[in-house]
This record gives structure tokens, sequence and C-alpha cells, in this order.
């Protein structure tokens, strides 16, 4: 599953920064989202139930997968492109280590993937099924129902219940998955174990963060519920349903508002200690204090019975996804310091092999060094030692430095009286700078 790794292209650490700065705008956009399709969808199968005790549950079951799946491109843009976001970065990011990451960030894609279209097909069979129902009630008031009606009416509303029960299981799988994965992807003591699956799907980190996931999708979603629907003063004649909708909303967001903290923390402790800064702790105080302040807020609408502040409630709940995510990026950040240095001195290895193949290597080559340490034992400008002295044989390659560095590469027995020059393996660079060297010091 590294196929990903071997297309990988090494990156210098300037560009290692701009990938971190993506993974944080990515799961901005992303991790809302996700929380906003779980929890509206898990509601929605809750009240649709109920909905054969009250109307109301049954309005607001619908309402509630309506107001998430306004637009199939939606799902595309903040869901998918997000998904393929991130597996690229961590295929980047994590090159070399043989983690499976974005393999496995890929596969929640898929799921992700199936569970979009199987919530798109429980939307619209919940309007077919109002349809039938609606159709049937007109028959029965005039005439016998007919069979193909009855069909029909009973095919879509087992599609129906299907369709919202495995499109949670699929999203379910699918968000599990991925926080597993990037869970994995900062816990670098835990790589060794890399290949492990089962250990990443019961790893402690994973379900923590996944159970803080639920808690903080239902708060934000109460948000949403009341920004959409008292933002601005309604001037609907249906009070018993706005009250039924406020009533819920504060209920529901007052109590995940007051689990959250205690689940941030308990996510704090359970990091590595490597990916432990100040930073980490800054943003994760932030986060209590973003908190805090929506827990009393939520407190004052409880006891005035008001939505009043349901545009600050919003507004709140994304700082703080956006506290969370920037302090699990610290965290990342700081755990895998060595990995990124390794990347860095690679992709220095890597621009050197380039600039050789295409021959843009600006490499320094001393001359003299070149001398002393491979010619001076067998040659001296004034002095006969193994080979001639060089005041003797460089005057007739006076003005012809090409055939002398081709003497050099590949040297043949001249004088008779000396035995032949062993060939010393010099590059053509190299033996041009000592040519350069002789020439302009044996008249010295």
């Amino acid at each position: 599953m590294d196929f990903l790794d071997n297309l990988v292209l090494p990156q210098s650490e300037h560009h290692m920064v701009l990938l971190k700065y993506l993974l944080v705008l990515t799961y901005i956009i992303l991790l809302p989202y996700l929380s906003i399709l779980f929890s509206s969808l898990i509601l929605s199968l809750y009240y649709e139930k109920k909905g054969l005790q009250n109307s109301n549950y049954y309005r607001f079951a619908k309402e509630l997968i309506d107001q998430i799946t306004f637009n199939k491109s939606v799902s595309f843009a903040l869901g998918v492109v997000p998904l393929l976001s991130s597996a690229f970065c961590y295929a980047q990011l994590l090159h070399l280590t043989g983690l499976n990451v974005p393999e496995y960030i890929l596969i929640s894609t898929l799921f992700f993937i199936v569970a979009v279209i199987l919530i798109y097909i429980y939307k619209y069979t919940f309007h077919l099924k109002d349809i039938f129902s609606y159709a049937s009630e007109k028959k029965s008031n005039s005439d016998v129902i007919p069979d193909e009606l009855k069909h029909y009416q009973t095919k879509t509303s087992h599609l129906h219940k299907k369709s919202g029960l495995y499109g949670i299981i699929f999203l379910g799988i699918a968000i599990y998955l991925f926080i597993a994965s990037i869970q994995l992807a900062a816990d670098t003591p835990n790589w060794t174990a890399k290949n492990n699956f089962i250990g990443l799907i019961f790893s402690l980190k994973a379900l923590l963060y996944f159970i803080q996931f639920i808690v903080a999708s239902f708060a934000i979603t109460s948000a949403v519920v009341l920004y959409k629907y008292f933002r601005i003063e309604s001037d609907s004649n249906d009070v018993e349903y706005l009250n039924f909708v406020k009533g819920f909303s504060l209920k529901l967001g007052s109590v995940a508002t007051i689990i959250l903290p205690l689940l941030i923390i308990l996510n704090v402790m359970v990091k590595p200690v490597e990916s432990f800064s100040y930073d980490v702790f800054g943003y994760a105080l932030l986060a209590l204090i973003v908190v805090l302040v929506l827990a009393i807020l939520f407190y004052v609408m409880l006891k005035e019975s008001s939505a009043k502040f349901a545009s600050l409630l919003l507004y709140l709940y994304v700082v703080l996804f956006a506290f969370l995510i920037i302090k699990d990026q610290y965290a990342f950040d700081t755990s895998t310091k060595k990995q990124f240095a390794i990347l860095a001195a690679n992709y220095q290895d890597y621009q050197k092999k380039v600039k050789e193949e295409f021959g843009l290597v600006t490499e320094v080559i001393n001359g003299a060094d070149i001398y002393n340490g491979k010619c001076i034992a067998c040659h001296q400008f004034d002095k006969k030692l193994v080979g001639p002295p060089y005041n003797e044989t460089l005057p007739k390659y006076e003005g012809k430095k090409d055939d002398l560095i081709k003497f050099v590469l590949n040297p043949v027995k001249v004088n008779p009286e000396y035995p032949p020059m062993p060939n010393q393996g010099l590059k053509p660079k190299e033996a041009e700078a000592v040519v350069e060297y002789l020439l302009s010091n044996y008249k010295k």
C-alpha cells in the first residue's frame, strides 16, 4: 500500500512548512462540515423514528437532513477535496517513514463517497415518502389505492430506512478511520508498529478523539440550528414548532459544551510526550476558554428561554474548531521534527543529484589540493623523482591545455627513461583544475 510513497518528490523545508499550513486550512474546512453532516444525520434518524408521536419531530428530522444536503457539490467541495488534499500532504510529509497514513485516508475517502450517496438517497426518499403518503390519502378518499402505488410506497420506505442506516455506518467508519490515521501520523513512538491496522483501529488516542468529535459535532449542530431559525426575529405563526426547536437545540448544545472540556484535557493527556510544546498547551488553554464562554452563553439563553446569541454561538464554535485544529497541528509538528530534518537532508541530496544529471553542479575544485594529493609523490617542478620534473615537460604544452588534460585523464608512456604514469582516476573538471594550476605555476 506504499504506492503513494513511490510517487512523492522530495520537498524543501520551505515547501514542508506550506504543506503544514495547507493541512490546517484543510481541517478548518473539513472537520466542521463532517461534524454537522454526522450529527444532522443521527438526529434526523432519531427524530424521524419519534415522528409517529409528534409531527414536529418528523418535520424537524426532514429539515435537519435538508439543511446539510442543500447542494450536491457541497459534499465534493467540503468533503472529498479536503480528504484528498490531506492524503497528498501526508504523503509528502511522511515520505520515507513507510507509514500507510495517506492510503488509510484514501480508503476513508471511499467510505465517505459511499456514505454521501446513501445520505442523498435518504434525503430524496424522505420527500418521496411524503408524496406517496399524500397520494395514498387522496386515493383513499375517492377510490381503492392501486397495488402499484402500494408497492412503490413500500419499496421507497424500505430504501429510505436502509439508506439512512447504512449512510451513518459508512460515514462513521470514514470519520473514525480518518481520525485514527491523523492520530497515528503524530504518534511517533508507535511508528514502529505502523502496519498494525488492528492497533490503528483500537488506538485509545483515536477512540478519545472520535468521542470528542461526536460531542463537538452535536454542539456545533445545535449552534447551526439556532442560527438557521433564530438569527433574526421570526415572524412564523408556528410558535409551537419554533419553541420545540429552540428547547432541543439549547439543551443539546449545553450538555455537549459541558462535556467538551473534559475530552479536550483527556486528549492532551494521552498525546505522546514527544508532541508536547508550549504552543500545544497554549492553544488547548485558548480552546478551554472559548468553551467556557460558550457554556455561559448557553446558560443565559436557557435561563431566559431565548436564542439571542445564536450568531455569536456559531462564530465561537468555528473559533473553537480552529484552536483545536491548530493545537493538534503543533503537536504533529513537534513530534515529527526528526522526520522533517531527514526530509530536508533528503531534499538536498535529491537536488544535488538532479544538478549533476543536468551538468548544473558548480562545485569548486582546487587544483593545488589535487596536485598535493595526487601528483607530488612522483613529480616536482624542478627535481627528478619517479617522473620527470614539470619544468622540462610543461613548456611543450603551452597553449595546448586540452592536450595535457587528455593526457592526465588517459596517460600513455612517452619518455622511455621513466615508468608509465598510472591513471589517477580524476574527473574531467578535476583534471582541468590541476592542469591550470600546473601551467600557471611551473614558471614560478
